[in-house]
């Protein structure tokens, strides 16, 4: 009797756990803010408004503003992400993602080595104990126990008799949740919210599946603040796929790069990997701040010399962590929902410019066949094309214009949400003020010759070439380091003739008078 009631009990809990898991309301559903109005903008206004005529890109620039926006529901959903700086873990399937978040809490608490269909995007924060919340596909949530996360992914429901007769068979359930987020105090950081995501892998793919669609992935790591990039150090370097993937993702997120499952190579070969690694993101313009080595099993590491070199890299790993943990929280979402709205605009406007050229072209075509008699059956097609143009012209301004009133109707709304979360939202008027944090030099230097119409002097690269000559690069560091200081410092010597000693390469100029004083002396050599 004792055998059947332990399986009653087992098949009781697999019940109640399943019965929360798909149920379609909760007690917590109720949001603090009505979405309806801003979800009507997204799901409805937005690709009605722009789909006679957007941008080649549009389909991209679109789901990456939906996964924003998911985002920013999350933030709603679990109110404990407001004001957290968001590290998510980025990379292919099986790279150690989940491995690396226990190692580091010293417990396993997500579950690994798991089915991409099953896998679940999972935030971890701090809190004073170990709580565990999901949302389902109908948004509503659950209260769940830590061991219930690895049940989700692995399967539950498999129980056995007294005669090890299997009575049920095991489920997996990952696919019908959205977001698991994990209150534990494992996690050592207060200012940060690791985000767990499933990876990213394409259609043709045998690990595919709708939760590691590279367009959600790139969307999930796109709104995060700071990015952990994994590669397997078993593949010999990062892979081609990888690069491209992160050459999508915003170049303004400081990403480091992780060469996981470091035991299982020698030290001269991981080295070599790392070097390797460099190299081919440098080579392909891929900014990082560093690339390290990791194992989440360092005492199967016999050898001295490569536990050692691991342990440290280990070390700046947390180092750079708890750097990004010390930055003020600072808001993406206003920045990321305005991309899809520039992109547009851009869009428009060079249509606009060539419809107009276009126009012109062919009204003074028309004014000059007119001034010679020309005969008015030859000039008929050309007024129609004006006509034509025109009407093309007239139709752009008005989608431009329409861009614009969806643009502040979504800022409005989405301020007027954010105010009653407390999320931190600029007002709608500063919108297209906001700027992306960086900007690559040569972009602004190509748009600005675009507007003006400057055409580059080929003496001009051969002038900075002979400046320049001699100096070693330092490229895809970490910007601010100490490499950049005192390249700069070299330059500002050979060519101010100021003594290297006299320069300053470890003081960070805070005010105006430092810059003065800066400038002065350069200015009296």
């Amino acid at each position: 009797m004792a055998g059947d009631e332990e399986v009653y009990e087992k098949l009781k809990g697999n019940f109640e756990l399943l019965c929360s898991i798909i149920r379609q309301k909760s007690a917590e559903t109720q949001l603090k803010a009505d979405l309806s109005k801003i979800e009507a903008i997204i799901n409805k206004k937005i690709p009605e408004a722009l789909k006679k005529n957007a941008p080649e890109n549009f389909y991209v620039l679109y789901t990456d503003f939906k996964s924003e926006y998911e985002r920013f529901r999350d933030f709603i959903l679990y109110d404990k992400l407001i004001g957290k700086n968001i590290v998510a873990l980025g990379g292919g399937f099986s790279s150690g993602k989940s491995s690396f978040l226990n190692a580091l809490m010293g417990k396993n608490v997500l579950p690994a080595d798991i089915d991409p269909s099953t896998s679940v995007p999972t935030y971890i924060v701090k809190g004073e104990k170990h709580e565990v919340m999901g949302i389902n596909v109908f948004d509503a949530k659950m209260r769940m126990q830590p061991r219930d996360i690895k049940k989700i992914a692995h399967g539950f429901g498999e129980v056995e008799d007294d005669d090890d007769v299997k009575i049920t068979d095991a489920v997996t359930l990952g696919h019908v949740l959205e977001n698991i987020f994990f209150s534990t105090p494992l996690h050592q950081y207060g200012s940060i919210a690791f985000l767990d995501t499933p990876g990213y892998s394409k259609p043709d793919s045998a690990k595919y599946s709708a939760k590691t669609d590279e367009q959600i992935a790139r969307g999930q790591l796109n709104s995060s603040n700071y990015i952990l990039w994994f590669v397997q150090a078993d593949t010999g370097t990062i892979t081609e796929e990888d690069v491209k993937f992160i050459k999508t993702l915003r170049e303004d997120i400081p990403k480091l790069i992780i060469v996981n499952k470091a035991d299982k190579k020698n030290l001269d070969d991981l080295r070599a990997i790392k070097t390797r690694i460099a190299e081919t993101l440098d080579l392909k313009g891929v900014r990082y701040v560093g690339i390290r080595a990791f194992t989440c099993k360092p005492g199967s590491v016999d050898d001295a010399q490569l536990r050692a070199f691991i342990e440290d890299d280990a070390e700046h790993i947390k180092h750079q962590i708890a750097a990004w943990n010390s930055e003020i929280y600072e808001s993406n979402f206003a920045r990321n929902f305005k991309l899809i709205f520039a992109a547009c605009k851009k869009f428009y406007e060079n249509e606009i410019d060539e419809e107009s050229r276009k126009l012109t072209r062919l009204n003074t075509s028309i004014t000059k066949l007119s001034a010679e008699d020309i005969d008015a059956e030859i000039l008929e097609p050309l007024q129609l094309m004006v006509k034509e143009a025109q009407r093309n012209v007239n139709g752009l301004k008005d989608i431009r214009k329409k861009l614009k009133e969806l643009q502040d109707e979504f800022f409005t709304e989405i301020k007027f949400i954010s105010d009653i979360v407390g999320i931190a939202m600029p007002e709608p008027s500063e919108i297209d003020l906001l700027q992306d944090k960086v900007k690559n030099p040569r972009q602004v230097l190509d748009d600005y010759k675009k507007e003006k119409g400057i055409k580059t002097d080929p003496s001009l690269a051969v002038m900075l070439q002979d400046i320049f000559e001699g100096i070693e690069p330092v490229i895809s560091r970490q910007p601010g380091g100490s490499e950049y200081r005192h390249e700069l410092a070299g330059v500002i010597a050979e060519v101010c003739g100021i003594p290297p000693e006299n320069i300053r390469v470890n003081d960070v100029y805070k005010n105006s008078k430092e810059y003065a004083d800066l400038l002065a002396e350069i200015g009296e050599v």
